[in-house]
């Protein structure tokens, strides 16, 4: 059997399923993490702003157009997340 897709885990967390957002959060963790660390060069700090990218996209998971890919949107917070991090 194949692993859900990232789409199909955002509609299965949409529909209620709250294990569906755990796996996505397990899926990408590591990678944003190694992201957002490359982008600030602060690899304390790159775990506040991977989690604050987290939380971004939680709360804006409904906002998230199913047409598109869940790994680019998600990306996409977390750099935005380090732009922010880096203004401060």
């Amino acid at each position: 059997m194949e692993p859900l897709s990232d789409e199909q885990l955002v509609k299965y967390y949409l529909s209620g399923d709250e294990a569906a957002f755990e796996a996505l959060l397990l899926r990408y963790l590591t990678p944003i993490y190694n992201f957002v660390a490359r982008q600030i060069g602060d690899r304390t700090a790159a775990q506040d702003v991977t989690q604050e990218a987290f939380m971004k996209a939680w709360k804006n998971l409904s906002q998230f157009d199913a047409t598109k890919r869940f790994k680019v949107w998600l990306f996409r917070i977390a750099r935005n997340s380090a732009i922010d991090y880096l203004r401060t």
